[in-house]
């Protein structure tokens, strides 16, 4: 499938026409009950087109999830989208990666997280839900991904009001869910989403044809599907371009990495990937 916002509206009127409707993350955690659904972005890059997404869901009743990494709410226009996208009802939230910025060092990591929390909330943004990032290209020693820093103990007497989507969320919700996700360019359903970065089962998960195939799982389960802003364009003929220089990217990539020295480097720089 191909991923272009008019495939994303369509879908968002489909959910509409069927009386389906998409709520935040964060109100499952605080109690509302029943079936839900939600929409869930993760914001690495590019919040004008996380915008673009928000109006489209807003204008067929659905409020979504949108998480966030610190560093975009240090540019004013940045702000000003995602304090619209919150008037919308949609959730405004933290897409953290403290511990592969620290290179594992935990303090280090809790002191960065600290900051940025501050940083939300003096923006106008409280953090209830959240969600770790993934970074394809970081060396990790010690740790398994980024979301090892809420399985922490400390971390967790911390912060007991805050829930990891990708962690503890089903548990302190009291919910199980069905997880999509658009990673890899490709919509599938991610066999058991909270352990994939311990145990590797990519080839348990299983890939969609198109956003169509998440009706009937919609329909009777509890579903969280995440995306990436970034990646979608306006067009079919912009993403078949930017699909084939990622596919290339990373490619090349894959090879580096088999490369002790250009593993390392590319680990150094992998803030970068964000970009892609």
């Amino acid at each position: 499938m191909t991923f272009v916002f008019k495939t994303w509206e369509s879908f968002c009127r489909s959910l509409q026409a069927r009386g389906i409707f998409s709520i935040p993350a964060a109100e499952i955690l605080q109690g509302r009950k029943g079936q839900f659904l939600t929409l869930k972005h993760d914001v690495e890059t590019d919040v004008p087109k996380a915008y673009e997404m928000a109006k489209i869901e807003k204008q067929y009743g659905h409020r979504g999830s949108y998480y966030v990494q610190a560093y975009l709410l240090r540019e004013e226009k940045n702000l000003d989208l995602l304090r619209k996208m919150q008037d919308m009802g949609h959730e405004i939230s933290y897409h953290y990666d403290v511990l592969d910025a620290s290179h594992g060092d935990l303090p280090e990591a809790m002191s960065s997280f600290a900051d940025n929390l501050r940083l939300f909330s003096a923006s106008g943004f409280e953090i209830i839900t959240l969600c770790q990032h993934g970074n394809p290209v970081a060396e990790r020693k010690g740790y398994h991904s980024n979301r090892d820093f809420f399985r922490n103990e400390e971390v967790q007497r911390r912060y007991p009001g805050l829930a990891d989507i990708m962690v503890d969320f089903p548990d302190k919700a009291g919910v199980q869910y069905c997880y999509f996700s658009d990673a890899g360019r490709q919509m599938k359903l991610i066999f058991d989403p909270l352990n994939n970065d311990i145990v590797k089962s990519d080839d348990k998960d299983i890939v969609l044809p198109d956003l169509k195939a998440l009706d009937s799982y919609i329909e009777k389960e509890n579903c969280i599907i995440s995306v990436h802003p970034h990646r979608w364009t306006a067009t079919r003929a912009a993403y078949v371009l930017r699909n084939g220089a990622f596919s290339v990217i990373r490619a090349v990539a894959k090879l580096l990495m088999k490369i002790p020295f250009c593993k390392k480097l590319m680990s150094r720089y992998f803030y970068l990937a964000k970009k892609l």
